[in-house]
C-alpha cells in the first residue's frame, strides 16, 4: 500500500552560507584595547611630564591619534560579511561592506552561478543582466566546492523533483 502523501513533491529546506571577514578582535574589543592602551600612554607621558620631560606628552598624544585612526579604518570593515540564503522560492543575496549594505532578492529559477576556477576570482550570481561577486572570504582552495555545493543547491530549489 502506497503512503496518501507520497505523490506530493517535497520542497526544498532553506539553506543558508555567510561568509565574515577572519578578525582577531571585534570592534568593541579593538575600542577596548584602544582606551587601556590611552590609559597607559598617558599615564607613563604625564609621569614624564611630572618629571620635566614635557615634550613627551604632545607625542604621545600624536602617536594615540595615528593608532585610533588605524584602528577606526581596521573597525569600519571587521564587521563586513557575504551571505547567501535560497529558499524554495527566493535566492536572498546580503553583502556588507563598511557602512554599505546591498541586499539582492532573485527567484532561484532565473538566477545562474558562475566560476572559472582561476586564483583570486570570485564566485559570480548572474540574474536579469544584474551580476553580484561573491567570495572575498572565502579561501581560495574552498571556492571550488563551494561552488559545486552551490550550484547544486540552486537546481534543487529551482527544479525541485
Amino acid at each position: 500500500m502506497i503512503p496518501e502523501n507520497s505523490s506530493q513533491a517535497t520542497l526544498p529546506q532553506s539553506s543558508k552560507w555567510v561568509f565574515r571577514r577572519n578578525c582577531s578582535l571585534s570592534p568593541k574589543q579593538l575600542l577596548q584595547w584602544y582606551l587601556s592602551l590611552c590609559f597607559i600612554t598617558l599615564v607613563v607621558a604625564t609621569g614624564f611630564l611630572l618629571a620635566g620631560f614635557w615634550i613627551v606628552l604632545p607625542f604621545a598624544g600624536i602617536e594615540l591619534l595615528l593608532v585610533g585612526t588605524a584602528f577606526v579604518v581596521y573597525a569600519r570593515h571587521a564587521a563586513d560579511y557575504e551571505m547567501i540564503e535560497l529558499q524554495p522560492n527566493q535566492l536572498l543575496l546580503v553583502k556588507a561592506d563598511g557602512s554599505k549594505l546591498t541586499q539582492l532578492e532573485w527567484s532561484p529559477q532565473w538566477a545562474s552561478l558562475s566560476y572559472n576556477g582561476k586564483y583570486k576570482e570570485p564566485l559570480v550570481f548572474s540574474y536579469k543582466g544584474q551580476q553580484v561577486k561573491i567570495g572575498r572570504f572565502i579561501a581560495e582552495k574552498d571556492k571550488s566546492a563551494l561552488h559545486r555545493e552551490l550550484k547544486a543547491a540552486l537546481a534543487r530549489v529551482a527544479y525541485p523533483v
